[in-house]
């Protein structure tokens, strides 16, 4: 056998059992890297000393023999993840759609709901615990001022 397959067969011995690398490490990892390019952008020891500390972090966790915490803390940060990305990307889709829909929250159970606007006063029923309630809208297509403006031919006519 030559000395390199004899390390690799080592070093693979070694590492059986570990937790290996996971998505806490990855993150954790670009984190070092940002924290070390901030560092050497304003040159503040201080965010070398922070990605110095992360790295570590990282070390442990991917030679961890306690494999069962690790997973179980990774299932945690994941699904932490995903609530985030998630919420993001409701908020997102709020923000484009606000000029159609206006967005309010049930007064008992704080339940995000929507209502399309301009439909004047609504009686809402929340899904979730039956609350009645009345959200104002906008005007409604049938009131005195619909906040169209005329075009000068109508006014012509």
């Amino acid at each position: 056998m030559s000395f390199w397959k004899q390390l690799l067969y080592r070093i693979r011995g070694w590492l059986y059992g570990r937790n290996g690398v996971d998505q806490i490490a990855l993150v954790a990892l670009m984190a070092s890297l940002l924290l070390q390019l901030l560092a050497s952008l304003t040159g503040l020891s201080l965010f070398l000393l922070l990605s110095v500390a992360i790295y570590v972090f990282v070390l442990f966790r991917i030679f961890s023999k306690k494999s069962y915490a690790r997973q179980a803390e990774n299932t945690k940060f994941v699904n932490w993840l995903v609530n985030l990305k998630t919420k993001l990307r409701q908020f997102f889709l709020r923000l484009k759609l606000r000029k159609q829909y206006i967005y309010f929250r049930c007064p008992q159970c704080r339940t995000l709901l929507r209502a399309g606007r301009g439909q004047g006063e609504k009686e809402m029923h929340c899904p979730k615990c039956g609350n009645a309630f009345t959200v104002k809208t906008g005007r409604a297509p049938g009131g005195k001022d619909t906040g169209k403006k005329k075009s000068a031919s109508s006014e012509d006519k």
